[in-house]
């Protein structure tokens, strides 16, 4: 659980990184914005699942 929190917060900051242009395209230049914003959303999503799933887990919950 905790692993996957750390990939997804590494996947999540790896796509602020592209998104804000702070890492360019290796070949010509662009900045791979649309690939920025799917790791956002991605890493998002992934984040609120494992924090929900790893809540429910903490509290007792079924």
């Amino acid at each position: 659980m905790n692993l996957g929190l750390l990939l997804s917060a590494i996947v999540f900051g790896f796509g602020i990184v592209l998104a804000a242009g702070l890492a360019g395209h290796p070949v010509d230049g662009q900045l791979p914005s649309d690939w920025g914003w799917s790791l956002l959303m991605i890493g998002g999503a992934s984040l609120f699942a494992f924090g929900y799933v790893g809540w429910r887990r903490a509290t007792g919950r079924p």
